[in-house]
């Protein structure tokens, strides 16, 4: 365990640099913990160092000696924390000296000996002296030095690799919360730009789950970004995204998708200025101009983009017009769609709403078709799709709307559409719905199927009809049974509304029809349906 410990310490000395302001405080604040005995019920066991650190409220910190990225506390902060290192120091302070291990810490910043020696407690109630803000060149270089360590050996390794190399750097989130989230959206940006460059060169495509997490991690920093007002500080830093960023509305990208949703977050949540989104639009527009006039292969990452500026812009003829000429040429345009939609619900602009949600209709049959998209691939998108839309209000404004979308997405929509229609008093199209789904009685809700028989007995009969008749033609004694239960309850419905000698004229067609089927005759007779009165 010595050992172990030992390595972990040097790992620290590693990961922790003394020029960093945050890891500076983070170890003040850990030592402070410590040297005021707050850590309590330390346990060892092979590689594991467990503990509780009594801070404002008490937390449970665990250290894994064999992985530093392993290590976890229960307290709400990313990463390495105060109280892991208290523990730490805890357990270190057995065997060696603590004050050793910080003054060697400190003396790998021989230039510029920022933390000169460890405040006392009485220190940190004093203002910070803040240094000059290490800058956008800064923030890129250290990336950049830390993605010299991935490795490209395959697919499986860069994966990993890029996914620890994240996690150690936001070990180095600001110590201001408003920077916070702008530091973590240039890690998920400039690692995002990186990874695309090395899977294009290396042909690696099985690495979109990363990506995903990378749009969902700048997603995330932009939904924060937005709680603030963003200081003059932060002007370089916009201004280096905004002229960057230009290659996501190129065509070559490892992974489109994910490329062009990164692009409509940062023009969406963070490029709101009026001028950067005209200059921008006629940037892609007169790159889509010379690729039709020099009849190239059109840009899809680059139209799409175009049509994400002139939906911004509320330019939705343009936008539209351009989504239906991209949908005709086959491509799968609809996988964007959710992202205007959910837009425009949380804008709260119907009439847009509305048009956007009628121009996906069309566009479902030939997406379903694909010979490459499978049954889960269609049901995942009609459940993201309609997560996207809000159906209680459509059915209020635009009922008919909703129904066509109900329509285009079945089998898959059936559950939602028989609930539509049920709640309209569509009883008919209803029963017609069940009919279409190959659904049976038995399998229906008895509830509802009961409740139509009550009000609209003849909607009901062709449900029962049919049922008689696959069970018959199955040619079986369990089926013959079921048979007579739908014949009973036809004869029921037929009695209800005095209909029953054309009752009895069905049932006697049926028994010389099926006269050679003695076991169901006999079954007939059971059910006293022969001779019955």
């Amino acid at each position: 365990m010595i050992n172990e410990l030992n390595l972990f310490a040097e790992k620290l000395q590693s990961n922790l640099q003394p020029e960093s302001e945050y890891h500076q405080k983070l170890v003040q604040k850990g030592l402070l913990l410590f040297r005021q005995h707050l850590v309590y019920a330390k346990r060892v066991s092979e590689n594991l160092i467990t503990g509780k650190v009594q801070d404002v409220t008490p937390v449970t910190c665990v250290l894994d000696l064999a992985d530093t990225l392993k290590c976890k506390c229960s307290c709400p902060q990313d990463g390495l924390c105060r109280h892991q290192l208290a523990l730490f120091f805890s357990a270190y302070s057995e065997q060696a000296s603590v004050f050793d291990w910080v003054q060697n810490w400190k003396s790998r910043d021989s230039s510029s000996r920022i933390l000169q020696t460890v405040k006392r407690a009485s220190d940190l109630l004093k203002p910070a002296q803040t240094g000059k803000r290490p800058g956008v060149e800064q923030w890129t270089a250290d990336f950049q030095e830390a993605f010299g360590e991935l490795n490209q050996q395959n697919e499986y390794l860069l994966d990993i690799s890029a996914r620890r190399t994240y996690q150690h750097l936001i070990d180095f989130l600001p110590v201001e919360r408003e920077w916070r989230p702008l530091y973590r959206l240039f890690l998920a940006y400039e690692t995002f730009k990186h990874l695309n460059r090395l899977c294009l060169e290396n042909a690696f495509t099985r690495m979109r789950p990363l990506f995903r997490f990378l749009q969902g991690e700048a997603a995330n920093a932009l939904q924060q970004l937005s709680t603030y007002s963003f200081p003059f500080a932060f002007d370089p830093y916009l201004d280096y995204l905004h002229s960057d960023c230009r290659w996501l509305a190129n065509e070559r990208t490892a992974y489109p998708f994910e490329t062009v949703e990164l692009y409509r977050l940062l023009w969406s949540r963070l490029f709101k200025n009026a001028d950067w989104r005209k200059q921008e639009a006629e940037r892609l527009k007169e790159k889509i101009l010379h690729e039709i006039e020099t009849e190239d292969k059109l840009a899809v990452s680059a139209a799409l983009c175009y049509i994400h500026q002139a939906f911004l812009t509320a330019d939705d003829d343009m936008a539209l017009r351009f989504l239906e000429q991209l949908s005709l040429d086959g491509t799968d345009v609809i996988l964007y769609m959710p992202f205007w939609i959910s837009e425009l619900k949380t804008l709260q602009a119907q009439n847009r709403l509305h048009r956007y949600i009628a121009a996906v209709v069309p566009m479902i049959p030939g997406f379903f078709q694909q010979t490459g998209i499978n049954k889960n691939d269609r049901i995942s998108f009609m459940r993201l799709f309609f997560q996207s839309i809000d159906e209680n209000s459509l059915m209020e404004q635009q009922p008919r709307l909703l129904e066509r979308l109900f329509r285009a997405f079945l089998p898959y929509s059936g559950y939602k559409y028989e609930a539509y229609l049920f709640a309209k008093e569509k009883y008919r199209e209803w029963v017609e719905l069940q009919q279409l789904l190959g659904h049976v009685p038995d399998r229906l809700d008895k509830e509802k199927l009961n409740f139509i028989a009550k009000q609209a007995p003849e909607t009901v009969l062709p449900l029962f009809h049919e049922a008689v008749s696959v069970c018959i033609a199955e040619k079986n004694r369990m089926s013959y049974k079921k048979a007579v239960r739908y014949l009973k309850k036809l004869r029921s419905l037929y009695k209800k509304r005095h209909l029953l000698p054309q009752w009895e004229l069905f049932f006697n067609s049926l028994l010389q029809r099926t006269k050679r089927l003695r076991a169901f005759h006999e079954e007939c007779r059971k059910g006293k349906l022969i001779h019955a009165d």
